[in-house]
């Protein structure tokens, strides 16, 4: 394995587990050290462990205080070079004329204000700092088309992209570049538990349907999402800023 990140400290959010744990194994395997953010925190210290005493600290990412905290830390550890903008959630499947305020509040939380205080904290530091880092955001195939059942996820991740678009005009004179990446179906539990949601009467066909419909014919693996995020935060995309990066084996072709 190269050691692109040598010296360089990368913050992962959401990385407890699937792209997030994938995402930072990469990065630590390629020389970064690493600050590894989730709110389970049980989960956090065992994923920790399992990547070789990684720092980590339990965090919301909905909590201004909380974020800022996180980035505190990182500082402490040199300042920040990358950052995983990752952490998000799925949210109720149902119509909209069924869905609470609840339900769309919970999700708009986690996955657009979340992104939006990360991107802020991390931004305000890595200014201040002068430094030319690279950010990637997890935004969703969901945030560049629509889909029955699943609005308040496809609103947030459509919000995603903005932010990562306006983040990257913002930032292209100093020197920091800010990238999506747009997963399609992805083998981790959160599209496990879609499979239960969208096929409660058969989850093992409603996961055949979804793998037919992939010109590739198979779900990813958060590993396969990690190499294209770590690509983007590496010097070999240094002309690259502003994008969107699907991940998705055809499915959008």
């Amino acid at each position: 394995m190269s050691s692109r990140f040598e010296g360089k400290v990368a913050v992962v959010t959401g990385a407890a587990s699937g792209i997030g744990r994938a995402t930072a194994a990469r990065l630590g395997s390629e020389g970064a050290r690493l600050l590894l953010v989730d709110r389970d925190g049980a989960q956090l210290a065992t994923t920790a462990k399992d990547l070789g005493a990684a720092a980590h600290l339990e965090a919301d990412v909905t909590d201004e205080a909380a974020v800022d905290g996180y980035v505190a830390e990182a500082e402490s550890l040199g300042g920040i070079d990358l950052f995983v903008n990752n952490a998000g959630i799925e949210g109720r499947v149902a119509p909209i004329v069924d869905l609470a305020l609840e339900d769309w509040d919970r999700v708009q939380a986690v996955n657009a204000r979340g992104v939006f205080l990360g991107l802020r904290a991390v931004l305000r530091s890595m200014t201040t700092a002068g430094r030319h880092g690279a950010i990637v955001n997890t935004a969703s195939q969901a945030g560049i088309k629509g889909g029955p059942s699943f609005s308040p996820y496809i609103a947030s991740k459509h919000a995603v992209v903005g932010l990562t678009r306006t983040a990257a005009l913002e930032m292209a004179s100093k020197g920091i570049r800010v990238n999506a990446v747009a997963p399609g179906f992805i083998d981790t539990r959160m599209m496990h538990d879609l499979e239960r949601a969208f096929g409660a009467d058969d989850v093992e066909e409603a996961r055949r349907r979804r793998e037919a419909a992939v010109p590739i014919g198979r779900y990813g693996s958060p590993e396969e999402v990690a190499s294209v995020i770590a690509f983007l935060l590496s010097d070999d995309a240094s002309y690259v800023t502003g994008n969107v990066v699907l991940i998705d084996g055809g499915l959008n072709a």
